[in-house]
């Protein structure tokens, strides 16, 4: 063989391999649903105990919470970070930092309000028997947290 065709068929070869690899990068980009679409199928953990299809039938509401849940991370991500920057900053200065802990303690508030509010909305849906059931699974000790893909 000449060189000239081993070149040949090395550029055939290099783009068919390039061509392939952009081809999963686009279709892993482009049909992967993002990190949060992901997390939306998993139940909170009061919802476990339900059956499949009762968990199908909650589903829109608990996506609407979880919705509600994401919207409030940015700010307490934001109230934390404050808190890092007043400890540690150059001159340091404790009304700082007391003044970002207090403004920590409002968001998570605020965070903690909104879930109690979701669990009784939820809780709200269920029968009298499924309710039974949930505060025996909340009465429970907790095991380890398996981090396998949820099946649901």
């Amino acid at each position: 063989m000449t060189r000239h065709k081993i070149l040949i068929i090395a550029l055939i070869v290099s783009l068919a391999v390039n061509l392939a690899v952009l081809g999963f990068t686009v279709a892993r980009w482009g049909f992967t649903p993002p990190h949060i679409a992901n997390a939306i199928h998993i139940s909170p953990r009061w919802a476990h105990h339900l059956p499949k299809e009762r968990r199908k039938e909650l589903r829109p509401m608990l996506r609407e919470q979880f919705r509600r849940a994401q919207a409030q991370r940015p700010l307490l991500h934001e109230k934390h970070q404050a808190v890092r920057r007043a400890l540690a900053a150059e001159d340091f200065q404790g009304q700082a930092l007391d003044k970002a802990l207090n403004e920590l303690r409002i968001a998570l508030e605020g965070s903690q309000r909104q879930s109690h509010a979701a669990f009784s909305q939820f809780v709200r849906e269920l029968t009298q028997q499924e309710r039974k059931e949930l505060a025996n699974e909340l009465a429970k000790k907790r095991r380890k947290r398996d981090h396998k893909k949820p099946t649901d």
